[in-house]
């Protein structure tokens, strides 16, 4: 061979090298959703799929039962987005999907399920409940062995509040029986996915959507309790963000697409909470613009939920989930800074699917009229329709907690109250004093339980779906900064020296809370006035500090008075009690006391029916909650 002829040799080969190297076997080490499920109404699937060589792919089922209807490629050859039509009458088993290119094939054994939620679908919940909410890290620890896990950082030290205590799922499992006698309905927990960032402990930050964080349990334990809890007639919120994913996220160093995310790591807006935008008919568009993208912090990327495939992607998370767990409901977090339009899709998938699930979205804002704007059937609008049954009351939460810290009186309770027609379904609001971001009612009252008692009353007598933090039923004080709020319940891991679970373990001060507490929670539960009641409220006057509202529900009536001044009071319900045509008493519906102090009230003249009850005397900073009965009952 001449010495030319090697070097143009040598030169073919080199110019196929690149050709052949381009060329290799398509693998596929993951799919996201990892199964489907037969008979779904979401029957078209978009199967995001991991692994390596993937552009240019095409893919087939084998199967007749289901149809790939398209093949997406991407730049990055890591993933592939293959979308996926079941047959509605397919038997649940396990496909072949195959994915292929020029150089080879990759077959994916795709498992579709049985459904595994009933036909009436998810519970929900309403105004019959009563939400309790609890950091998992936080409130029991059922499983010491799951503290330190291979393979994440190690962050437990329950020495340190800003690290991990070793609560998780099996603990709450093992408190169930507690949380079901104590008479709450319904649990929320703060995030449960994988979290592998710093600070993990909160949740707020996934790195993996599809994996209970090992540190709390596995997606069998979070089912298990969902199964555990509904025997036990509870129910169970899913805390979801679709705004935004940890830092540490395996898509942060390699992007599906370019239009993923919002911004960049190095390069993106931060600190842009221009909430009131949306409303604002003085706003420049920017500002809503960077409402929708900025990073809530720089260690949270804030995701485009504009890019089709990242809205696919969120909204079957969320399906799977339900359908993987039976759950109840969802919460979805820092509802404002999402995109509104796919907020709205996200919304009307979910119930498509399941018509009973209830979402309430977490709108943080004193403003009633910009909070009501988010409920659907509000008279005003965001401009899109949200397909959220349910929104946080913060504005009641903040004249709650500015009387419990003695900066506003009772009037701005009955001011809030008195602009529920700006709502679309004021009974179906979530109801709070206090939550996992904001420091506890306790801790703001400084030692003023009689005001602390006040504020727990109007709570859970009031309109609305009321939530409590875990550890309120004790007494919890917790302090200033979200990691002191977010104290250990006592007794909810191992080494603790006492058990505030149980009655023997509480001190005198929390067993009386805690009385309270279930009080107030077997009368709402016993009288559905007080669930679902009209609410007639009468507006506190000038010099007298004194807030009364009823609950009126067919034959059934309370009435709820709180003295808002620190000495008792003979407090007068002519109108209160003016629409009454019979004699009728007032029983104290915690003690069963008949509370009628106006037996004379016929002698005065005022032509009152025998037994009228026109005043009754309110201790300083009292509550009472009475129930309005027939005298001769």
């Amino acid at each position: 061979m001449s010495h030319r002829r090697s070097w143009y040799l040598l030169l073919l080969i080199l110019l196929m090298l690149p050709v052949h190297a381009a060329a290799q076997v398509p693998a596929v080490d993951r799919v996201d959703p990892g199964n489907w499920w037969a008979g779904m109404n979401w029957d078209e699937v978009q199967l995001m799929m991991y692994g390596s060589h993937l552009d240019a792919v095409t893919a087939h089922a084998p199967h007749d039962g289901l149809q790939v209807t398209a093949v997406h490629s991407v730049p990055n050859d890591s993933y592939a987005f293959v979308d996926v039509q079941f047959a509605h009458d397919l038997t649940p088993g396990t496909y072949d999907i195959v994915v292929s290119s020029s150089a080879g094939a990759d077959t994916i054994a795709y498992p579709v399920h049985e459904r595994t939620v009933g036909a009436d679908g998810p519970q929900g919940f309403g105004p019959d409940d009563v939400v309790y909410l609890l950091t998992p890290d936080r409130f029991a620890n059922g499983d010491p062995s799951n503290d330190r896990v291979e393979g994440l950082r190690d962050e437990y030290d329950r020495s340190d509040p800003g690290m991990r205590h070793g609560g998780d799922l099996q603990g709450i499992i093992d408190r169930l029986d507690a949380l079901e006698e104590l008479g709450v309905t319904t649990l929320w927990l703060t995030p449960i996915l994988e979290n592998r960032g710093r600070n993990s402990y909160h949740g707020y930050a996934a790195t993996d959507l599809y994996r209970v964080d090992p540190r709390f349990g596995t997606n069998d334990t979070y089912r298990r309790l969902v199964d555990e809890a509904h025997e036990r007639g509870l129910k169970v919120i899913y805390d979801h963000v679709s705004n935004h994913i940890g830092i540490e996220h395996p898509w942060i160093g390699n992007l599906p697409r370019e239009s993923w995310l919002n911004g960049s790591v190095e390069d993106h807006h931060s600190e842009k909470h221009y909430k009131m935008s949306v409303a604002d008919p003085h706003a420049d568009p920017e500002q809503k613009e960077l409402l929708r993208t900025f990073w809530f912090v720089d260690a949270m990327p804030d995701l485009n939920q504009e890019d089709p495939f990242v809205a696919n992607y969120l909204i079957q998370n969320m399906i799977w989930w339900v359908e993987t767990t039976g759950l109840d409901g969802i919460r979805e977090d820092t509802y404002p800074y999402a995109d509104p339009e796919f907020l709205s899709e996200w919304a009307e998938a979910l119930q498509a699917e399941y018509p009973n699930l209830s979402i309430v979205g977490e709108v943080w804002d004193t403003a009633p009229a910009y909070t009501a704007m988010y409920q659907s059937g509000s008279k005003l609008s965001t401009g899109v329709e949200t397909h959220l049954p349910s929104v946080m009351d913060f504005a009641l939460s903040t004249a709650l907690r500015d009387y419990v810290q003695g900066n506003d009186g009772l009037a701005a309770v009955y001011q809030v109250l008195a602009q529920d027609f700006l709502y679309g379904d004021p009974m179906n609001v979530m109801t709070l004093v206090d939550n996992h971001d904001m420091p506890r009612v306790a801790y703001l009252a400084e030692g003023d339980t009689a005001r602390v008692r006040q504020v727990l009353t109007m709570l859970f007598t009031l309109r609305g779906i009321p939530q409590m933090l875990y550890g309120t039923e004790i007494g919890m004080v917790g302090g200033a900064s979200h990691v002191e709020l977010r104290a250990d319940y006592p007794g909810g891991f191992p080494g603790d020296t006492r058990d505030a679970f149980t009655r023997q373990g509480r001190t005198d001060a929390e067993n009386a809370r805690y009385d309270f507490v279930q009080s107030l929670l077997t009368l709402r539960a016993e009288h559905p006035a007080l669930r679902r009641g009209r609410l007639v409220q009468y507006p506190p006057t000038y010099g007298e500090p004194v807030y009364t509202y009823r609950r009126v529900h067919g034959e059934e009536e309370f009435l709820i008075i709180i003295n808002g001044s620190d000495t008792a009071r003979d407090v007068g319900l002519e109108e209160e009690l003016n629409h009454h045509s019979v004699p009728i008493e007032l029983i104290d519906a915690r003690t069963g006391q008949r509370m009628n102090q106006a037996s004379d009230a016929d002698a005065d003249g005022d032509g009152a029916a025998p037994g009228q009850t026109h005043t009754i005397r309110v201790d300083g900073y009292g509550a009472l909650v009475l129930q309005v009965v027939p005298a001769d009952a």
